[in-house]
């Protein structure tokens, strides 16, 4: 039988344990732009036209993904300030290193590709399995490759499993949206 002393507490770390937090400086600035962000989503959302009733309305996703940014930012902020006022200061010099650096800029450069590749490949392809019509845009296999790029270069596991939980995953928000929300993805015309 264990005791409570014989518990060991789990703590989270954060997405790179170790790496500790970023000066509260820069966390309120994040904090800062990400509440601007989701206040201009917001705001754009409720302005949109509603066709029926709210339940259909195009702005609603947006505003609701742009209320929980919002919510999360203030999270971050009154933490940034908290440990502002404790007297915490993080160097961020201190702690880099360069193969992280290398890892974000093809994060971002994977990004870049894949929106452009949304744009320049754009195509639609109309087939029905079963009697029920569904549309493949460029959508499918570019998000399905970006996708398990990044998950590949983010954790290292046998590639087939990243291939397979990047299709599964793409075709299920694909059929999602085309089904549920009867909304067309981007990559098509």
């Amino acid at each position: 039988m264990m005791s409570n002393s014989d518990v060991k507490q789990v703590e989270f770390e954060g997405e790179e344990a170790g790496a500790g937090f970023a000066p509260p400086g820069l966390d309120l600035f994040a904090s800062a732009f990400l509440l601007v962000l989701s206040g201009v989503v917001i705001v754009a959302s409720a302005a949109l036209p509603v066709p029926g009733n709210w339940t259909t309305a195009p702005g609603l996703l947006p505003l609701l993904t742009a209320g929980s940014l919002a919510v999360m930012a203030i999270l971050l902020g009154v933490s940034a300030w908290t440990r502002h006022k404790a007297g915490v200061v993080a160097h961020p010099g201190e702690a880099r290193v360069g193969a992280n650096d290398k890892r974000v800029m093809l994060l971002a450069g994977t990004i870049a590709v894949y929106i452009a590749a949304l744009q320049f490949l754009a195509f639609q392809a109309y087939f029905s399995i079963a009697g029920v019509p569904y549309v493949l845009s460029a959508f499918e296999p570019v998000t399905i490759i970006a996708l398990a790029a990044i998950i590949h270069v983010s954790w290292r596991g046998p590639l087939w499993i990243t291939v397979v939980i990047s299709a599964v995953w793409t075709l299920t928000l694909s059929l999602v949206f085309q089904k549920i929300f009867s909304i067309p993805l981007p990559g098509g015309f």
